[in-house]
């Protein structure tokens, strides 16, 4: 596709008219919070960056008042996906206004193959994920609080392996709404009180930013909070070249009780047989002390314990710390004709009042 310039719409009715018109009142069950006004929904899409000529997914885009801003900002193309179905005469009026460079999809983000609505013009281009031209794409949406954290999660996941929509080779750029607090501990540096998983686990691959603070009044229904709008866009290369899920079970240990001492917390990623020596082991081999605090961590340091956890935990164990717990009174014969007998538990009655007095 050409270039295409920025539009002015026709006279189309706004969003909340478009509300009014069909009787649509944000529902509960889908959390939704509507941001109408246009000036803040022109805000939101300028923290989106330059989408002029772009290709633009757009998650719960409600009546459509942040999707009118995306044509208004010189988005080429946008692809919504709503879930709530009451929505789409709305959005369908804008739509027609646009020569349908809008495509409308019914489904739920969270099982929704977002790559599928991605033009085969672009991903028929496959770009180079370590160039610094800008992507072709852009994911921006005014989320439902609830689903914020479980969705960038999952896109964090396909990040880490390049698939689903980041495995064409592009950066794709991540522009939502969400909760300030929750936005506050994902951007969060060592030793801020907000710093914790979600602080690591987003910042070893992504370029993390609060672009803009709304009022919890811009929404209607008006939000209990201040709504942040962040921007994550992927990282050419991560700061430490680990597994997800290893970086991911490292820090929910590590910050699963707060302000301990990390040669406590680490202590319970290890089988209790063995849980000192290998907690040893792992603070010596990355140059922690056992009194160390979690906040005080950087992310190449908690890569770094993620990646010598997943070397302790790979290497072959002792047979008798490969028993199943469940095994109690029968007797096993190994390979090298050794023996063991788990050791039956002693049962002992609990002795009643009486028993004491007696």
């Amino acid at each position: 596709m050409g270039y295409i310039p920025k539009m002015i719409l026709p006279p189309t009715p706004s969003a909340a008219d478009l509300l009014r018109t069909y009787k649509l009142p944000a529902l509960r069950r889908f959390a939704q919070n509507f941001l109408l006004d246009p000036r803040a929904t022109s805000k939101f899409v300028a923290c989106a960056g330059n989408i002029e000529n772009k290709f633009v997914i757009e998650v719960g885009p409600g009546p459509g008042g942040i999707t009118r801003q995306l044509f208004e900002h010189g988005a080429a193309r946008v692809a919504a996906i709503e879930k709530d179905v009451r929505l789409f005469p709305a959005l369908q009026t804008l739509s027609n206004a646009v020569d349908s460079r809008l495509r409308l999809y019914l489904g739920d983000i969270l099982d929704f193959n977002i790559e599928s609505v991605i033009p085969d013009d672009i991903t028929a281009q496959h770009g180079s994920w370590e160039s610094n031209e800008s992507s072709p794409i852009h994911l921006v949406g005014n989320l439902p609080f609830n689903i914020a954290i479980p969705l960038l999660i999952h896109w964090l996941k396909q990040v880490s392996t390049r698939s689903g929509p980041f495995s064409f080779g592009y950066r794709i750029p991540i522009t939502i709404c969400m909760q300030e607090a929750v936005a506050g501990r994902i951007v969060s540096d060592a030793l801020m009180d907000q710093r914790g998983r979600l602080s690591i686990i987003f910042q070893n691959w992504f370029d993390c930013r609060v672009k803009h603070v709304f009022s919890g009044r811009a929404f209607v229904p008006a939000a209990n909070v201040n709504v942040a709008v962040i921007q994550l866009i992927p990282l050419k290369r991560p700061l430490v070249e680990v597994n997800y899920d290893l970086l991911d079970k490292v820090t929910r240990a590590a910050f699963h009780i707060r302000n301990k001492k990390i040669g406590i917390t680490l202590a319970s990623l290890f089988h209790e047989e063995t849980c000192d020596e290998d907690t040893r082991e792992l603070l010596h081999r990355a140059h922690l002390k056992s009194d160390t605090m979690c906040l005080t961590l950087t992310v190449e340091e908690f890569g770094h314990l993620a990646q010598i956890y997943g070397d302790i935990i790979s290497r072959p164990r002792p047979i008798h710390e490969q028993l199943d717990r469940k095994i109690n009174k029968e007797e096993l014969t190994f390979e090298l004709g050794e023996t063991y007998i788990r050791p039956e538990k002693i049962k002992t009655k609990k002795k009643s009042k009486k028993d004491w007095d007696e």
